[in-house]
């Protein structure tokens, strides 16, 4: 009970600072409650008292509690082909750092994923300690495409990154094992949806879809406020659901899914020969992607006829989506990010005519502003949510640290 009285204090006073007073009647608690469980989470580090600002009045102003943001951070890290890219959060969910490595095959060996994995954690823990040598680091936790079963720890299949059943969050532990032991995995849409639905909140974060737009298409789906994973966990391969049927082999074996269609190889290979710099795997997708841009705002055929058919095949998935989910937004990651300006109108034009009520139009169609970095910002949150839950597994400060404070 008090464990969990501990994180509802925490959880709140992360959403906004606070008097103790306040405190006690936003949850219900008496104020000598509060004050031993405020207490508690100050001898740990994790909030700190501050004076109010005066409001004019006679005395002395109150105490606002508020939370350490620098006391604890997590370490997302997103398999997006073609990048490695990682996330640093602190206790309040914000980012503090960011990297990315650039993979040069789509089949990177998975040992060489993992020493990459490795060499990042290492950078942004590394950056995080040299400011903020008390902060406790929350975990690890890495985004996967493709059918993911986190509660075992398990790829079970990953056409993407070529994995099957590959115990991948052990490997990682074993791997992480001197930084932490708090190792996690998940599909990494699912990740990208719970960063998108904590940076909307009340405007339309409850109920939305999150397509990535790398050369895997995930989609992570948000219910009620909170992923929607189905059944066996599975839900969201949205990429192979069929779009064309006549149309190209996808890395799954069937013809003409959505991601061979309109994943960035499709889409790189509508907008150009195979000789062309676009094509350069060595090359960073954002820049090879806005090339492709450049040239459609240049006015080049071939350019604007890829993103044309991007944009029809996008809106025809959508639609269908819209009409299962009837998601408050939609929110479009990854090279779709760059090509948005383009895609909107024919995909919103494309929604209107063949969604089935007039209230699935209401569903807002956005490009994400976390950029690639939604599946890593997403693993990172989930990490701190996780100690945020459980704020006993922070150790007290010693009466050093204490001190410095």
């Amino acid at each position: 009970m008090r464990q969990s009285n501990l994180a509802l204090v925490l959880s709140e006073v992360i959403r906004g600072p606070r008097s103790r007073a306040q405190l006690a009647d936003d949850i219900g608690m008496t104020k000598g409650a509060v004050g031993s469980l405020v207490n508690e989470l100050i001898a740990r580090g994790l909030v700190r008292l501050t004076e109010a600002a005066s409001t004019g009045g006679v005395g002395r102003p109150g105490q606002t509690v508020e939370a350490v943001a620098s006391r604890a951070h997590a370490i997302g890290i997103s398999f997006s082909p073609p990048y490695v890219i990682g996330t640093t959060v602190n206790l309040t969910g914000d980012v503090v750092a960011q990297e990315k490595a650039t993979l040069v095959e789509r089949h990177t060996p998975i040992e060489e994923l993992i020493v990459i994995t490795r060499g990042i954690v290492d950078r942004l823990h590394e950056s995080v300690r040299t400011t903020s040598p008390d902060s406790v680091l929350a975990g690890v936790a890495v985004g996967v495409p493709d059918l993911v079963d986190p509660s075992a720890g398990i790829v079970r299949r990953s056409p993407t990154i070529g994995l099957s059943d590959y115990p991948l969050a052990a490997v990682l532990r074993t791997a992480l094992g001197d930084i932490t032991p708090q190792v996690a995995i998940d599909n990494d849409a699912t990740y990208g949806a719970l960063a998108e639905a904590r940076r909307l909140g009340e405007a339309g974060g409850g109920n939305l879809l999150y397509l990535t737009g790398s050369m895997a298409m995930g989609c992570g789906i948000i219910a009620q406020g909170v992923p929607f994973r189905g059944s066996t966990g599975y839900a969201g391969e949205v990429g192979h659901m069929v779009i064309n049927p006549d149309g190209k082999l996808c890395v799954c074996g069937s013809l003409g899914c959505w991601e061979s269609e309109i994943g960035l190889n499709a889409f790189l290979t509508l907008a150009a020969d195979p000789e062309d710099p676009v094509r350069d795997t060595t090359i960073d997708g954002n820049e090879r992607v806005a090339a492709i841009v450049q040239r459609a705002e240049e006015g080049d055929p071939r350019a604007l006829l890829a993103i044309q058919q991007v944009a029809r095949y996008l809106g025809l998935g959508l639609a269908s989506l819209i009409n299962i989910f009837n998601p408050e937004a939609v929110i479009l990651g990854g090279y779709f990010i760059r090509l948005f300006p383009y895609l909107v109108q024919p995909v919103q034009r494309i929604v209107h005519e063949r969604v089935l009520s007039e209230r699935l139009v209401s569903c807002r169609i956005l490009h994400s502003d976390l950029e690639m970095y939604a599946g890593a910002t997403g693993a990172g949150i989930a990490t701190i949510d996780a100690l945020v839950a459980d704020p006993a597994s922070v150790p007290r400060l010693t009466a050093t640290s204490a001190a410095a404070r």
